[in-house]
């Protein structure tokens, strides 16, 4: 039964795609050649304005921002928020700060970056310091240990659930979507506000 039901909804998915596909084929027909380069480069522009938007908004300039991804530092930071980090120096940082701070998690040789709690601070000798770390959801140190070079910055505050929607959009998903959401606004103004034709044209016919 579960078979026949995906089955069922896939006819459907493929259905829907088709009569788009078929929308978009008409739709290019009946413009011109300058229309449809017109039509391809504004569709262009307005994917990269918003790529980089995305990758270059004004406070990046200024702070560090991360998305939380994991349930590691629920209630206080949940998935999908946007977390700013500011930078502070090693020696500025006291237990209980939320820091970010970046570590091989995977052992595969890549960082990964990490938002979690300052547990523990030793002075590991006259001039240097390393730091404990632990989440939100457990009373345990992480098992890594931090260095100084390790810091990245120090948790200011958060936007709740909008990294929701970056990760979505930077995703290559997200980008399909964006582009078919534009096509679609664009046919449907373009069949509700048809240009009318010149007068010239009129008159010739």
């Amino acid at each position: 039964m579960w078979s026949l039901a995906v089955h069922y909804n896939m006819s459907k998915v493929s259905a829907f795609f088709r009569s788009f596909g078929k929308s978009i084929v008409v739709f290019f027909k009946r413009k011109g050649v300058k229309e449809n380069i017109k039509f391809v480069t504004i569709l262009i522009l307005i994917y990269v304005i918003i790529t980089l938007a995305l990758r270059f908004l004004p406070f990046l300039q200024v702070y560090n921002t991360y998305t939380i991804r994991t349930d590691s530092m629920e209630p206080v930071l949940n998935v999908g928020d946007i977390i700013i980090v500011e930078d502070i120096s090693p020696n500025d940082i006291v237990e209980g700060d939320i820091v970010a701070f970046y570590v091989d998690v995977t052992s595969d040789g890549v960082d990964d970056v990490i938002i979690h709690y300052i547990d523990e601070i030793i002075q590991y000798d006259e001039d240097t310091l390393v730091f404990k770390s632990k989440p939100e959801i457990s009373n345990l140190q992480d098992r890594w240990v931090i260095e100084e070079q390790d810091i990245i910055g120090i948790y200011k505050y958060q936007v709740d659930g909008f990294g929701k929607i970056l990760l979505f959009l930077t995703s290559w998903v997200g980008r399909i979507v964006l582009l078919v959401d534009i096509v679609v606004v664009w046919i449907v103004v373009d069949f509700l506000f048809p240009k009318k034709e010149n007068d010239s044209t009129k008159r010739q016919n």
